[in-house]
C-alpha cells in the first residue's frame, strides 16, 4: 500500500470514530415533523346532510407535542351505480389520487386569515364547528345534492396540516356513507305545562327531504338542550307517538326541546334534521291538594280542628277560614300561615254555632280550594 493512501484511510477512520462518540445503537435520520393523521373519524346521515365527526391530532407521527394545525381537508370519492360497479373505496394512501378536496377548515377559535395555498383554490374554506360547548370533537356538515340520493356512496377521508411547518399528515382512514331520502323534520312542536310535567306534541313529517311519499318514520326522538347547549336525548326507546312528556323540569328553569323523526326502529338511528326549537318556562301555578280529614272537638271556651297532613313536596302550610252562624261566607281566621295541622279557636261565644275550613298554600303562594267544611257549637253546661 502506498504511504499517502494509508494516511487518507487512517484520517478516514478517525472522523468515523470521532462521530460514532457515544451513539447507542445504529446511525438513523433525524425524522421529518409530519402531523400525525385524524384517527377518530366517523359518518353519518341525519336529514340532507352527511356528518363527519371527529378529534384533531395532538402530537406529531414522533410523539412531539403538536402546537397547532392550520387546515383541516375535507376530501371525497363518489361511487356510482353500486349495483353495476365493482370499484372499491379507495384506501387512505388512494385519497390524493382518486378524491377530491370539498371543504379547508379552519380551527374554530382563530380568526380567519387570507391564504393562497392550493386547496383553498380548489374548495371553500369553513370555519370547523365544536360537537358541544368545550368539546374535543369537531364536526363537518355536508349538504347532500338530489343526484347523491341515487345509488351511490360518498367516501370521505381528512387531512391536517400543521400551523408552523405546513406539513401535511396522512390522510385518515376513508369511512363510507350510501345516503338515503330520510324524513323531513317534525314541524309544529308546541309545549304545555303540568303540575309533574312538561307535555310536547308536534305534528308527523308529510313526507322526505326529496319530496317522495310517505315519509320514512318509524317514530321520534326527542332531545333537551342542557345548560351548556349539549343535546339530552329524553326517550330510551323510540317514541311511536306523536307526543312525550317530560317529567324532569324545575318550575322555574327554562328549557329547549326538538324532535327528530327516524327513518329506524333502533340504533343506530337514521333521523331527520332537527325539528324548530320550543322554548319552555315552567311556572308553578299549580295550587297543593286540598286538605282532606277536618274534624273538630269541643272545650269549655274553645274549638279545636285537626286535620290530615297534605303530603305536597313544595307545602308551605294552611290557612284556617270561619263562618260564623248568621255570615253569608267563609272568613279567614290565620293572619299567618300555620305549620302544624291543628288549630285551637278561642274567639267564639257559647251558644252559637261555626263552620270551619282549611286551604293548603305552597312555597311559591299557590292556595288551595277550601276543605270540606265542619260545624261546631259550645253549649252553656
Amino acid at each position: 500500500m502506498r504511504k499517502g493512501t494509508g494516511l487518507f484511510v487512517s484520517l478516514g477512520l478517525t472522523v468515523f470514530l470521532v462521530s460514532a462518540c457515544g451513539r447507542k445503537g445504529p446511525l438513523q435520520l433525524p425524522l421529518v415533523l409530519v402531523p400525525q393523521r385524524v384517527e377518530t373519524l366517523k359518518a353519518f346521515q341525519r336529514g340532507n346532510q352527511v356528518l363527519l365527526e371527529w378529534t384533531n391530532p395532538e402530537t406529531f407521527i414522533d410523539g412531539r407535542p403538536l402546537t397547532g394545525l392550520s387546515d383541516i381537508e375535507v376530501w371525497v370519492h363518489e361511487i356510482r351505480d353500486q349495483s353495476k360497479s365493482s370499484e372499491k373505496a379507495p384506501v387512505a394512501d388512494e385519497f390524493g389520487s382518486k378524491g377530491r378536496c370539498i371543504a379547508v377548515l379552519e380551527q374554530p377559535e382563530k380568526p380567519a386569515r387570507p391564504d393562497t395555498s392550493k386547496a383553498r383554490k380548489r374548495a371553500p374554506v369553513t370555519k370547523a364547528k365544536r360537537k358541544g360547548p368545550g368539546a374535543k370533537e369537531l364536526i363537518y356538515e355536508y349538504d347532500l345534492s338530489e343526484k347523491e340520493l341515487k345509488d351511490v356512496k360518498l367516501v370521505f377521508a381528512l387531512r391536517v396540516q400543521d400551523e408552523r411547518r405546513k406539513r401535511y399528515s396522512d390522510f385518515s382512514d376513508p369511512v363510507a356513507v350510501v345516503p338515503l331520502p330520510l324524513p323531513i323534520p317534525p314541524s309544529d312542536v308546541r309545549s304545555e305545562v303540568f303540575a309533574d310535567r312538561v307535555e310536547l306534541r308536534w305534528t308527523a313529517p308529510a313526507s322526505n327531504f326529496d319530496g317522495s311519499k310517505p315519509a320514512l318514520t318509524m317514530g321520534y326522538n326527542i332531545y333537551r338542550l342542557d345548560k351548556g347547549g349539549a343535546l339530552v336525548r329524553l326517550n330510551t326507546a323510540l317514541v311511536g307517538e306523536t307526543s312525550f312528556a317530560d317529567k324532569g323540569p324545575i318550575f322555574g328553569q327554562a328549557y329547549r326541546y326538538l324532535v327528530r323523526a327516524s327513518a329506524t326502529a333502533a340504533e343506530p338511528f337514521l333521523e331527520s334534521g332537527d325539528s324548530a326549537t320550543v322554548t319552555v318556562l315552567p311556572k308553578d301555578v299549580f295550587p297543593p291538594a286540598v286538605p282532606t280529614g277536618l274534624s273538630a272537638a269541643n272545650g269549655p271556651e274553645f274549638i279545636t280542628l285537626i286535620w290530615d297532613a297534605n303530603k305536597d313536596k313544595d307545602l308551605a302550610g294552611y290557612h284556617v277560614w270561619r263562618k260564623d252562624e248568621g255570615q253569608a261566607d267563609f272568613v279567614r281566621l290565620t293572619n299567618t300561615i300555620l305549620l302544624q295541622n291543628t288549630y285551637t279557636d278561642r274567639t267564639i261565644e257559647k251558644g252559637k254555632r261555626y263552620g270551619y275550613a282549611i286551604t293548603a298554600v305552597d312555597a311559591p303562594g299557590n292556595e288551595s280550594a277550601r276543605s270540606a267544611a265542619v260545624s261546631e257549637i259550645i253549649k252553656d253546661p
